[in-house]
């Protein structure tokens, strides 16, 4: 494929919203089918009049047991997180608040202070009734702290929540998965022609670039990457860091009449839901691409790097 400018509407029209990946979607399967096991396997999946000794016993047969409660009641790791550096501050926990506890030092806590094993079983099955605790925590969440009654669910509404709980590491897998299809052309032209690429900081971005070909010391083209198929925060940073690149890179060449440029690869249904922002990073760019059109790589790569890169 010839190395062109795309225009916005090919580049809209050619959008993926969704990447499939069955290698991804089998390693996600794999972490909820771990986590159902689990819940399954301990008598609190089947007993309808719970205790705290129940949900101790429960915690404290294995670390992943909290994993399973916390996603049956909906609450996530860092909400919880931020429950136990509560309880802390406030002295229900003892030893005083310096610094926030892992979730798996919460777990190996549990492990081995009995005291806190019985202060979180009483919190998970029946915080909501906390009288103390609702001036300080939002209904929002305290009224997930009920797994005496929330916790006995459906297993098809079980597997859901499970799955639903994955969200960030999903995403960020799919991330990574499309990164490794980028290198895996990038391995393809280096066997080819002999041109190598790197990754890291270089004088032409304040932030690690994904791709920087020939070198990161020597970079005549980089690739910034982002691939989001639900909105985020982070696409803000991301259009800012990849405008900041190709201004940088276009003052360069500028003063040095060189030919370096900077390539944009976005592509995802997050991106075409923040549609002014994927206009720009469509026109503010010397070349984009997406996953429809990733073999334009190797022609952009022989059309801007300098022969003497080239050893084949």
């Amino acid at each position: 494929m010839e190395a062109q400018k795309l225009t916005f509407q090919e580049a809209w029209d050619s959008s993926t919203i969704f990447f499939v990946d069955e290698e991804l979607e089998d390693e996600i399967d794999a972490k909820v089918a771990k986590l159902l096991r689990l819940s399954q396997s301990s008598h609190i999946s089947t007993t309808k009049k719970r205790t705290i000794e129940d949900i101790a016993a429960f915690l404290k047969e294995n670390p992943a047991s909290l994993d399973v409660i916390l996603r049956d009641i909906g609450l996530s790791d860092e909400k919880f997180m931020r429950i136990i550096s509560l309880l802390r501050k406030i002295g229900r926990i003892s030893g005083g608040f310096d610094s926030e506890w892992s979730i798996a030092k919460i777990k190996r806590q549990l492990v081995d202070e009995t005291f806190l094993l019985e202060l979180v079983a009483k919190l998970l099955l029946d915080g909501k009734r906390d009288q103390e605790l609702s001036t300080y925590i939002p209904r929002y969440y305290l009224d997930k702290l009920n797994y005496r009654e929330i916790g006995t669910i459906p297993q098809a509404l079980r597997e859901i929540r499970y799955k639903e709980s994955t969200i960030g590491t999903y995403g960020a897998r799919k991330g990574h998965k499309v990164e490794t299809i980028i290198q895996e052309r990038l391995e393809k032209i280096k066997t080819e022609y002999g041109v190598g690429y790197g990754k890291g900081r270089s004088r032409f971005t304040n932030v690690d670039i994904d791709f920087a070909i020939p070198t990161v010391q020597d970079p005549w083209i980089i690739i910034m990457s982002s691939f989001q198929e639900t909105t985020s925060s982070g696409q803000t940073t991301k259009t800012r860091d990849m405008l900041a690149a190709y201004t940088k890179i276009n003052k360069s060449n500028s003063r040095y009449g060189e030919n370096r440029v900077f390539v944009n690869f976005v592509d995802g249904g997050g991106w075409l839901a923040r549609k002014r922002d994927l206009e720009r990073l469509v026109e503010e760019c010397h070349y984009f691409v997406n996953l429809q059109h990733l073999d334009m790589l190797e022609s952009i790569v022989l059309a801007h790097i300098p022969k003497s890169y080239i050893s084949k």
